[in-house]
């Protein structure tokens, strides 16, 4: 499209900033309405920004309020008591008289650590019978009342039975002696039990005897155990 002169004229005119010079003033018209029609627009941007960062201090806050509170929830995790199922054991009673006695009560043993040469050690609690207490108060000359009815013997060292694997995990304890009031209490080598359940202790051993047998390494297993049932 061609444009005369008067045309160009006239189309600058109308597209140029109007201004007036009054008293030596200039009056930017379009300029004073642009800067006039943003403003609300730079005070709403303000104020989503100070919102914002409220917001993020406030998310940064809470955090670091829960980051602190998390090694009292990691102490306060419970320790996990793992024993051995209860067995009726026979164990020989030797009085202060010097006579014999055949007694059978339960054992049972209460895992503290699982060792690296796959063993276990840990504290055996065998139960008295009622008539073995007896026999030794009468031996002793003791009241009934003074006759411990459990057995406890710490640090005991139990070793995995050749082959052994779940649904029955079985464990061996030699031939040890212990003294009750004056009688000694010979046990044979014990035989106690731990039985394949979903429980995860339970599976970390089924999979602990099976890499026994399998001749492969298990040493990630035995540490599993010890994490378990160690407090840390």
């Amino acid at each position: 499209m061609n444009f005369g002169k008067a045309d160009s004229n006239l189309w600058l005119n109308a597209n140029r900033p109007h201004f007036a010079i009054n008293n030596g003033a200039i009056n930017f018209q379009n300029i004073t309405k642009r800067v006039t029609s943003r403003t609300p627009h730079c005070e709403m941007n303000h104020k989503f920004a100070s919102k914002l960062l409220l917001f993020a201090a406030l998310t940064g806050w809470y955090r670091a309020s829960e980051g602190a509170r998390l090694p009292s929830v990691n102490q306060a995790k419970p320790q996990v008591v793992f024993t051995t199922v209860p067995k009726l054991v026979t164990a020989n009673l030797k009085l202060g008289d010097g006579s014999n006695l055949s007694v059978r009560g339960y054992a049972t043993l209460t895992l503290v650590r699982a060792n690296e040469d796959d063993s276990v050690t840990g504290t055996i609690v065998y139960r008295l019978p009622e008539d073995a207490r007896q026999k030794i108060a009468q031996s002793s000359q003791r009241k009934l009342a003074d006759i411990p009815p459990i057995i406890t013997q710490k640090d005991i060292k139990a070793n995995f039975r050749r082959g052994t694997a779940c649904p029955l995990v079985r464990l061996q304890v030699s031939a040890n002696d212990t003294v009750v009031a004056g009688a000694s209490v010979h046990f044979d080598t014990l035989m106690l039990d731990i039985n394949e359940t979903p429980n995860q202790i339970n599976q970390l051993f089924c999979s602990w005897t099976r890499q026994i047998n399998a001749k492969r390494s298990h040493l990630g297993i035995i540490a599993a155990i010890n994490r378990l049932i160690t407090v840390e």
